[in-house]
Order: structure tokens, then sequence, then C-alpha cells
């Protein structure tokens, strides 16, 4: 029996690896930058509703959706309180109405969202209301960057063995 042939994939996995460590430094950062390091936009509400999740997420109840006067987008926000979700550290979003003037503070989408659907934005960080805290991000993307910072490491060093062992070239 032939034995395989082996495939110069170490290069490439490395790189991958590379990038999977950029991608959580991103993550890291994100998740523990400011209020005021991220863009905001304020203005009165004039759209909020959570029962356009039943058509997206059948009907979970998780989401809330709103549109500030003047912004390019709807905020799709996730408040999901079941164990084990990535829940806002704070969130009292049901007690605001369309009219209400918020300040919304929000990252650029990640990479991976860029093609996802333009009219949402799902990077809200903050939002407040006449200096008041009504929504307040979790940690997900902290949690996510430490996840991605780990898995390339442990990748890099399961490769890094491969190729010395001959496993890999």
């Amino acid at each position: 029996m032939p034995t395989a042939e082996k495939k110069p994939i170490y290069r490439k996995s490395l790189i991958s690896c590379l990038l999977i460590l950029v991608f959580g430094i991103y993550l890291t950062t994100r998740g523990t930058k400011e209020k005021t390091e991220f863009e905001s936009i304020t203005g009165p509400i004039d759209y909020f509703d959570e029962t356009f999740q039943e058509i997206t997420y059948g009907g979970k109840g998780d989401h809330r959706f709103i549109h500030v006067a003047g912004a390019p987008v709807v905020f799709e926000l996730f408040v999901g309180k079941a164990t084990g979700d990535f829940s806002p550290k704070f969130e009292n979003l049901d007690a605001l109405r369309p009219g209400d003037e918020i300040t919304v503070y929000y990252a650029d989408k990640t990479p991976f969202q860029k093609n996802v659907d333009l009219r949402l934005n799902k990077t809200v960080q903050f939002i407040d209301k006449d200096g008041e805290a009504y929504f307040i991000r979790g940690n997900k993307d902290k949690y996510g960057g430490y996840s991605a910072i780990g898995f390339s490491i442990l990748m890099s060093g399961g490769l890094f063995i491969l190729k010395k062992t001959g496993k890999i070239i």
C-alpha cells in the first residue's frame, strides 16, 4: 500500500493561526474599551420593536431593534437571559419608548459582519438616556477574544510539534 504524500500545510496553517490571533486581540481590545472610545449617535428613537425577531429568530424574545433618527442602520441588541447566553451586563431597554432621546455607542462591524445584513448593526456597546445607562454590553467580546487567542496559541503549538515530528511539512 503506498504511503500518503505529505502536503506542505505548515506555513498556511501558521498564517491562519496568526490571523485568528490578530482577530482575538481585536475582540479583546474592543471588549475592554471605554464608552467614550466608541462611535456614537444621539437622537430620538423613531423605531423600537421586539416583534421583528419572531420572523428572524423564531420568536425567542432575545433581541431588540432600535432605530435612532438620522442613523443609517437599525441597531440590533441581544438581551438573552438564559443560562449560557452572553447577556448584557445591564439592560433596561423595555423602559424606552419611541420619541425618547438616547445616545447609542457602537463599534465598527467585524470583518465577519461586513457582508451580513447591511441594514443592521449588532455591535451596540452602550445606550444612555439622560445620562443614565439603559444598556451596558456583556463580556462576549472579551471572552471571545481570549478564546481565539488561546485557540491560536494551542494550534500553533500543535503545528510546531507536528512539524518537528515530521508529520507535516
